[in-house]
This record gives structure tokens, sequence and C-alpha cells, in this order.
């Protein structure tokens, strides 16, 4: 048993009373952290679900920006297309910053106005251009766009991920560990002061016993 128990514990009754507290402390402790991890859970397979529908509707945009591209194409003529591609402004740099999430830290992507920046940066007049051209660039930054809000909500999950390891690895460590040493803990101190008892019991007859003797 001793092994099993904190060492260096005095078996006294201040001491029973200390572990105790602190194992009230370590179950209060314990449930909120399952709390937490029930969340998180949830919110990462409520993300998990989402990431899912956007990446079916991501590969849709992209078979339809294809075929946009390839029609703008032919219709403009390759070489023409490649001249007007070259004229295309920079893509704007996107900004990451962080919010959080159920007390988790998670990063936020975001960018200027996608469709109204390229508006102005296409470099080459929407009137001298076919609808083809201009429908394969309206797809083009539309496609963008749901990427940039892919890749936000997935660095999301990810760091929702390991804090739930994180926060699952405190439970397992609490409900596991800790609070069954402090539970055995207890058991040993609480069996050795009965154990005192029943010597000081048998101390005290024996000394009276001897006492009744003398007076015999």
């Amino acid at each position: 048993m001793q092994r099993a128990v904190i060492a260096g514990v005095r078996p006294t009754r201040l001491e029973l009373i200390r572990l105790s507290r602190r194992e009230q402390i370590a179950r209060k402790g314990r449930d909120i952290l399952q709390e937490k991890l029930d969340a998180l859970v949830l919110e990462h397979a409520r993300l998990t679900k989402e990431l899912e529908t956007m990446a079916a509707s991501i590969q849709d945009q992209l078979q339809d920006t294809s075929d946009a591209l390839i029609l703008a194409g032919i219709m403009t003529g390759w070489v023409r297309l490649e001249e007007l591609a070259a004229a295309c402004g920079k893509i704007p740099e996107p900004s990451v910053t962080a919010s959080q999430v159920m007390g988790v830290q998670v990063p936020d992507i975001t960018m200027p106005d996608v469709a109204g920046y390229f508006m102005t940066q296409r470099g080459y007049s929407m009137a001298g251009t076919s609808g083809q051209v201009d429908e394969a660039a309206l797809r083009y930054e539309s496609v963008l766009e749901s990427l940039i809000t892919y890749a936000s909500l997935e660095g999301r999950a990810d760091r929702i991920s390991l804090e739930m390891n994180r926060t699952r690895r405190r439970v397992n460590a609490l409900e596991h560990l800790v609070i069954p040493r402090l539970v055995r803990t207890m058991r040993y101190i609480e069996f050795r002061l009965e154990e005192r008892e029943r010597e000081d019991l048998f101390r005290r007859k024996r000394m009276k016993q001897n006492m009744e003797r003398k007076e015999r």
C-alpha cells in the first residue's frame, strides 16, 4: 500500500483533512476540465463537418472555374488570355490575427475585399474583353475567397484539436493518477489511525489490569 500512496505523508488527522480538501479540489477541477473537453469535442465535430462541406463545394467551384477558363481561352485566344493575366495586379497578402474560442487562441485569416480589389487591380478594361474572360476571373476570385475561409477554419480546427488532446491528458491524469493516489493515501492514513487507536486501547487495558493486580 505504501508504494501507492503519496510519499512523505504523516499519518495524522490534520494530514487526513488536508488530503480530503485536495481531493475535493481535484474532483472539481476534473469536472470543469471534462465540461471543457465535451465542449471542445462538439466544436471540433462541427468544424470538421463544415470543412467537409466546404471541401466538396470548393471542388465543384474549381471544376466550374476550370471550365470557364477553357471557354475564355477558346473565345479570346490563349495568347491574348496570357497577356491579360500578366496585366493583373498582385494578389493581396492575407492578414492573420488571433481570437478566442472557448478559451483557446485560434487563428483568423482574412483578406481585403477580394472582389472590390480585383475590380480595380485587374490591369485591363472589362469593356475591352469578352464576357468569358470576366466570368473566369470572377470565378477564380470566388474560389480564392473560399480557400481563405477554408484555411481559417482548418487552422481553428487544428488548434482546437491540440487543446482537446491537452485537456484530455489532464482529465486522465486527474481521473487515473491524482485522485486515486489521494484516495489510497487517505485510506492508508485511516488504517494507521485505526491501528494506533487499537494499540492505545490495548495499552490502556493492560495498564488497567496491572493497576488492578497491584491493588489486589
